[in-house]
């Protein structure tokens, strides 16, 4: 648009040198080329926007229906629960197992809904939250147990973060580690800000690998695991917030490695 534009002032320049005829043909050509331009750059503009906002849409219905899902799952088991319960009198063995069970439906909801609300602040409302410096080798001790392998390099590394948060965040990835490595041993490797959990679990397909942050995304060879596939997604939230770099790679049937650096979490 700017070399047509050009082009229109130095042809206003020269116009006195051009017959008539031709000069007014020739700044009609470069008015309409320049018309053309414009009208291709809009198009494109708006059609990309136009695609984004779809992409925004679609992400967020099928957020929507999700979480509309994973709520009306533990709501349905309390509404069956109570039922069956009201239907005929029961000893208070029956009544306290079929308390239990809605308690344990009741805690699934608060905690969907604590994660919820997690994911709908905003990164100036999280980095609010009060900070600590953290030594991370130290932090690390609360995840030690029989099947976790830890093997930092020194216990120097220090960053400053909120230690619920950074809890919250290892504690789902440490968590799946665990969950889909059945009786095999986790491995955490600290190597100065670097740290590597490595499974020997089921793995993800390399095709779903890069939608497993998403939330509510569950691989297909997850089916028979618990969860909502939530967890990595808040994980990735706090950590990225904070300025720690996640990547993840995986092979099926043999294993998922997460790397957290967290060199800018200063």
């Amino acid at each position: 648009m700017t070399v047509v534009s050009v082009l229109l002032y130095l042809l206003a320049v020269f116009f006195r040198s051009i017959p008539a005829p031709y000069g007014i043909g020739l700044a009609a050509v470069l008015l309409l080329s320049n018309a053309l331009l414009v009208y291709v750059i809009t198009k494109r503009y708006a059609d990309r926007m136009t695609a984004r906002i779809e992409s925004a849409y679609q992400s967020e219905k099928s957020f929507i229906g999700n979480a509309s899902h994973e709520l009306n799952n533990p709501l349905t088991a309390i509404q069956g629960e109570c039922e069956i319960s009201l239907m005929k009198e029961r000893s208070p063995a029956e009544y306290q197992s079929s308390l239990r069970r809605i308690a344990s439906e009741t805690h699934r909801i608060i905690l969907l809904m604590k994660h919820l609300m997690f994911l709908s602040k905003g990164e100036e409302e999280i980095l609010r939250t009060a900070s600590e410096t953290i030594i991370l080798a130290e932090f690390m001790m609360q995840f030690m147990e029989r099947r976790i392998q830890f093997a930092p390099d020194n216990f120097a590394f220090m960053l400053d973060m909120n230690p619920h948060l950074l809890k919250m965040a290892l504690d789902n990835i440490i968590g799946n580690a665990l969950k889909y490595s059945a009786d095999k041993m986790v491995d955490i490797r600290l190597r100065g800000s670097v740290m590597e959990i490595k499974d020997q679990g089921i793995g993800i397909p390399q095709e779903e690998l890069n939608r497993v942050f998403q939330p509510f995304y569950r691989a297909a060879n997850t089916r028979g695991y618990p969860g909502n596939g939530i967890g990595l997604s808040l994980s990735l939230r706090i950590l990225r917030v904070y300025g720690a770099e996640v990547s993840i790679s995986s092979a099926l049937n043999e294993g998922t490695k997460v790397r957290i650096d967290f060199q800018r979490v200063r």
